[in-house]
């Protein structure tokens, strides 16, 4: 019982590094955030209430509890651990909760859903399985 413990500990240890660091290993695009286009912003007035903000926009990622004053929009796509894509954008609101004025910049290319599918890959056929279609 006392020569087990250090090889099982051993091959326990092993096991668990492989599993880190193993190759082939597919990675998913992850897109966080909200999407938001310049038509988008084009669309807000100084005066809109934050309900005709929230019809245009959507409901922000970030709400400060302390004031609702600032509403950010925030948007983040990782391609295979790689930042693709990041952007912010701060929706300003008077103290009457009427819009003033947005803070920050898209990126130059338009987002585009797709574009989006095409960085899907295609789906793999499996390999040991027989043709249904064809019978």
């Amino acid at each position: 019982m006392i020569k087990r413990t250090p090889i099982l500990t051993i091959l326990l240890g092993f096991a668990t590094l492989t599993g880190c660091v193993f190759p082939g290993v597919y990675k998913l695009n992850v897109q966080q955030g909200n999407i938001v286009t310049t038509d988008m912003l084009a669309q807000l007035e100084p005066g809109m209430s934050q309900r005709q903000v929230a019809y245009v926009m959507g409901k922000p990622v970030l709400k400060n509890p302390f004031s609702d004053n600032r509403w950010d929009y925030i948007y983040t796509l990782e391609k295979r651990d790689e930042i693709v894509k990041n952007y912010r954008v701060s929706v300003f609101f008077d103290t009457t909760g009427k819009y003033t004025h947005y803070e920050g910049k898209l990126p130059d290319e338009e987002f585009s859903e797709e574009d989006q599918l095409k960085s899907v890959p295609q789906e793999e056929k499996p390999v040991n399985t027989i043709n249904t279609e064809a019978l």
